[in-house]
């Protein structure tokens, strides 16, 4: 299927809770063009540190760039993406 629309993937985030994170978070999404379809951001034990989950749709090819490039966030401590059902299920 050529003409296939890639699936939306998740990633999980763990970064310092400071001004402007979540919009340097945000631009490497938006200057690929890549859409954002959710986020959300939960409290962890850590008070200076929050987990941020951003559900886009991109290429899965591109996963690892696009870590790569949260990562380079001075405030991000950690990014990694979720595996879909299908690797979840073959993982068990």
């Amino acid at each position: 299927m050529e003409n296939q629309l890639p699936e939306p993937s998740r990633i999980s985030i763990y970064a310092s809770d400071v001004n402007n994170v979540l919009s340097r978070i945000l631009q490497t999404f938006g200057k690929s063009r890549f859409d954002v379809h959710y986020i959300q951001i939960f409290k962890t034990e850590n008070p200076g540190l929050k987990l941020i989950i951003v559900e886009a749709t991109f290429p899965k090819e591109m996963m690892t760039l696009i870590l790569n490039r949260i990562e380079k966030i001075i405030e991000v401590h950690r990014a990694f993406a979720h595996l879909d059902e299908e690797q979840e299920t073959k993982a068990l």
